[in-house]
């Protein structure tokens, strides 16, 4: 009897593992659990910090204040604040640089706000209890461009697609993973991501989340969630993980999130998802995409449900337009300006889309015109090498290397 009980105990607690593993979703390759949701709440001694678009990378006090590092993961980001005569310092990455603080408070606390570019640091003194909410007027509603690549590694190339959005005149960039091919580039983008010369809101690659063992926890502690959603002038934008295949296709945060999108009667006139993987590869007789079962189907039946025009993806190292039964793919993952190399002269590119309230969001291919001092990569020789493009890796090893010294 006691064995049988024993058996049925465990019997159970199996069936409940699995029910458990089902709804929060399982990854593969290299097999887990999918990450459980950041806080939005921040509890230490004289303040409480509620966070709406914001994650937590820093946080450190002394006996005379309280100080946070925090990064906006959309253009939208605000913060409430319950203090207690304490003197905070808060720093927030990855804001507009021309957003205009909004505070909004009964009392009569110093609010000081020091602007550098994309960064802010913010003095709070009160001398009592308070409560403040802050928050950030992005000033895009009569119009702006966005740019979109992925696939940059961590290197000179990100550097130069980060300055070339800039210079196009794009406001953010929306960045569609894999900044991180060889051992270095995670530390270097956080970095380049944490003073880029504008916002960037990104999604997780495949080499982000998993290089010879699992690193999406970078990922989460410095950069922001793996799924995330903002609405500017009028234009919705979704942010989802297909970094690893999820298993069921509809389970962890990514499946609670668009299912509650779904649920929730929306006025936005045009809404796009941006992802990394393709939901079908636009190269003849190749198959990197998203592959997990149902995944696909999913996904598509998601955007049908949300009204989505456009995927936004990279992972192909290739710049390409598709339509996948009346859902537009964007292929934009020339971020290595790998393609010039086989074809020996620049043709890689980026893409730029024009959001104007009462419009579909216009899109056009712009040259990524980087220089061939740029293309630095060791991602380029282990690629080359691969394909077996002999006469494409003498011309990047004997003049391409030459003019990178000049």
């Amino acid at each position: 009897m006691a064995s049988r009980r024993s058996f049925l105990l465990a019997s159970g607690m199996a069936a409940a593992g699995l029910g458990y593993s089902y709804h929060r979703g399982l990854r593969y390759p290299r097999l887990s659990l999918e990450p459980r949701a950041l806080d939005s709440a921040l509890n230490t001694q004289g303040a409480q910090l509620r966070l709406t678009d914001l994650v937590a990378i820093k946080q450190r006090s002394s006996n005379s204040s309280v100080n946070f590092t925090l990064r906006a993961v959309t253009p939208t980001p605000s913060l409430h604040l319950l203090t207690q005569g304490t003197q905070l310092e808060v720093e927030i990455n990855n804001v507009l640089p021309n957003a205009k603080l909004r505070v909004q408070t009964q009392a009569k606390s110093d609010i000081q706000e020091q602007i550098d570019g994309i960064n802010r640091r913010l003095k709070i003194s009160s001398k009592s209890h308070d409560e403040i909410t802050l928050s950030w007027e992005h000033g895009l509603d009569d119009g702006f461009d966005f740019a979109v690549i992925g696939d940059t590694g961590g290197g000179l190339e990100l550097d130069w697609c980060l300055n070339r959005a800039v210079e196009l005149g794009a406001q953010f960039l929306l960045h569609l993973g894999d900044f991180n091919y060889t051992a270095g580039e995670y530390d270097r983008a956080i970095h380049q991501f944490h003073h880029a010369p504008l916002p960037c809101y990104i999604s997780l690659g495949n080499h982000d989340f998993n290089d010879s063992g699992l690193m999406y926890h970078r990922f989460l502690a410095e950069l922001g969630p793996l799924n995330a959603h903002f609405t500017v002038a009028g234009t919705r934008f979704i942010n989802i993980d297909t970094a690893a295949d999820f298993f069921p296709a509809q389970a962890g945060l990514r499946g609670d999130m668009l299912q509650r999108l779904a649920k929730v009667p929306s006025s936005v006139e045009n809404t796009l998802m941006f992802s990394h993987s393709p939901l079908r590869d636009p190269r003849p007789n190749d198959d990197h995409e998203v592959g997990g079962i149902n995944e696909v189907a999913w996904l598509l039946s998601m955007a049908n449900n949300l009204n989505t025009s456009d995927y936004l993806c990279g992972h192909v190292h290739h710049s390409a337009e598709l339509d996948i039964g009346g859902l537009r793919q964007w292929t934009a993952g020339e971020g290595l300006g790998h393609e010039d190399l086989i074809h020996q002269r620049q043709v890689a590119q980026l893409l730029l889309g024009r959001v104007e309230i009462g419009r579909a969001v216009a899109y056009r291919w712009q040259d990524l015109s980087m220089p061939w001092s740029m293309h630095t990569s060791p991602t380029h020789q282990h690629k080359l090498r691969r394909d077996q493009r002999e006469r494409q890796w003498k011309w990047y090893s004997d003049t391409h290397l030459a003019m990178s010294k000049t």
